[in-house]
């Protein structure tokens, strides 16, 4: 996936200089977008979304905190100005590092690798399903996927089941859907199951390499939750990571 960055820069050459800063530093594959005027930055905002955002203090129309006054940005921002300041500004409005012109590469480095974990863990979490639109006759709910405490495959129909306990049908196979899951969550433990690390109440060996699951809700009807041999040591190490 490649990393969105919006320039908010009235000044060419500044422009000019940070891109080709990045160009050199940057191993994965970007983009860019610049903006030069708080009107124009906040008019892209409100129809885009950044990784990452480099933003000058003083723009042709005004300061770039007035962004902020008309719009919420949760991206981080670096700052970029000549003038010392405005950084404590620049921290309060979600500013990771404040960049005197002219800085260097090994600034702009160091600066960008306090934000680099922020950029990689906001991209893992969007590749993968964030939200089920499940249907209770003619009603419809929109459930989150870490609302969902596991899904189980029975008679040819998956099914998902909520931490609230309610029961939905979802439309995909197992085997298909576990690759639309957060990998840090949810884990594949054999061919019926697929759990929630915050649904494990309980585990217990049951053989070498056979563990059996207790989750909560619990299942009615004394439905067995195990963890295959072939899955066992997989889904150890996922648990201990």
């Amino acid at each position: 996936m490649a990393t969105r960055i919006l320039i908010v820069e009235d000044e060419g050459w500044a422009v000019d200089s940070l891109s080709e800063m990045l160009s050199d530093m940057w191993t994965d594959d970007f983009t860019i977008e610049v903006k030069a005027t708080v009107r124009d930055a906040i008019d892209w905002l409100t129809k885009h979304k950044a990784d990452l955002i480099f933003m000058d203090v003083h723009l042709g129309d005004g300061l770039s905190f007035d962004i902020f006054d008309s719009i919420k940005v949760k991206t981080p921002i670096i700052f970029t100005t000549a003038y010392e300041e405005y950084a404590l500004q620049a921290f309060q409005n979600n500013g990771y590092a404040y960049l005197l012109k002219p800085f260097d590469q090994e600034e702009l480095h160091a600066a960008v690798a306090k934000v680099q974990p922020l950029i990689s863990r906001a991209q893992h979490s969007s590749a993968y399903k964030n939200r089920f639109l499940v249907k209770y006759g003619v009603r419809l709910k929109s459930i989150r996927a870490e609302d969902i405490a596991y899904f189980m495959a029975e008679d040819k129909l998956l099914y998902g089941f909520s931490v609230e306990g309610e029961k939905f049908i979802v439309d995909e196979t197992i085997t298909k859907l576990i690759s639309k899951l957060d990998p840090r969550f949810f884990f594949q433990i054999n061919r019926k199951f697929i759990v929630h690390i915050q649904s494990i109440v309980e585990m217990i060996k049951i053989s070498r390499n056979r563990i059996r699951l207790k989750l909560n809700p619990d299942l009615v009807d004394d439905i067995e939750v195990v963890v295959t041999e072939e899955k066992s040591n997989e889904f150890q190490m996922w648990l201990d990571k």
